[in-house]
């Protein structure tokens, strides 16, 4: 079976520039977290030896889960100076390695990561990133390689250990943020509802949808924490799903 290698590339390369030292070319431009992203680059072209390889990116512009949500990542801080003037000159460098890279307005580099490992069914799928986001891409030939610290800690998750690892099927990953939001894209969620509660929920209802459908079994305290947030819940579903694309042709080069 061929291996693809799909790279969540502003998610390595902020990675590497918080885990590199400070390094810059002798007229003063940063490159630590080009160094650090390569380095990682290297190591996965040697150990995984991978028949097609893509970095994706997002753009400086909003995405379609802004449109839905004003205040979709905005408690997020601003990239960094020093790291926002390495992102070109890293686009630079892979386009000389030639090196297949996408982006694409109103989608995050998530959704065409999501895209493309949908594409090519009799492939091994390989993402590498530092967002748990791709957790629901998981599947039988789908496996993400989650960066822990830095770049060079790599936690596999794979179709066989997932369950084992997290405590969720690949799926509930949406629903979990449904319930409880991701404080670092600023999904909102059910107020009220932590990780333990939505863990509890989903091993016993399976989705948010169904924990709405049973609220009577709840307890009364908790019942009250649902009652009338259905709405930000579904809302909070839509912004945690990875809205794989429809056609390809809609992306440039989306291609092997």
């Amino acid at each position: 079976m061929d291996k693809y290698v799909l790279i969540d590339g502003n998610s390595l390369l902020n990675r590497a520039f918080y885990a590199m030292g400070v390094f810059t070319t002798k007229d003063g431009l940063p490159t630590n977290g080009i160094f650090g992203f390569v380095k990682l680059l290297f190591k996965i072209l040697e150990d995984e030896t991978p028949t097609y390889l893509t970095v994706a990116f997002d753009l400086h512009a909003p995405t379609f889960r802004h449109k839905m949500y004003d205040a979709y990542k905005g408690t997020r801080k601003p990239m960094p100076e020093e790291l926002v003037c390495q992102v070109p000159v890293l686009k630079d460098l892979l386009h000389v390695m030639k090196i297949h890279t996408v982006e694409l307005e109103g989608y995050e580099a998530d959704d065409l990561i999501g895209t493309l490992s949908r594409a090519f069914p009799e492939t091994e799928v390989l993402i590498y990133t530092g967002d748990r986001d791709s957790y629901q891409l998981v599947n039988e030939r789908v496996s993400v390689c989650f960066t822990r610290r830095g770049v060079s800690d790599i936690d596999r998750l794979t179709g066989q250990n997932f369950y084992e690892k997290v405590g969720l099927k690949p799926y509930q990953i949406i629903e979990e943020k449904a319930l409880m939001g991701d404080s670092s894209d600023n999904i909102p969620g059910v107020r009220g509802v932590g990780p333990k509660t939505a863990l509890d929920l989903l091993g016993k209802y399976g989705t948010a949808e169904n924990v709405f459908r049973h609220l009577d079994e709840l307890t009364p305290a908790l019942r009250k924490k649902f009652e009338g947030q259905e709405e930000i819940a579904c809302l909070s579903h839509t912004l945690a799903t990875l809205r794989c694309l429809g056609g390809l042709p809609r992306v440039a080069s989306l291609s092997l």
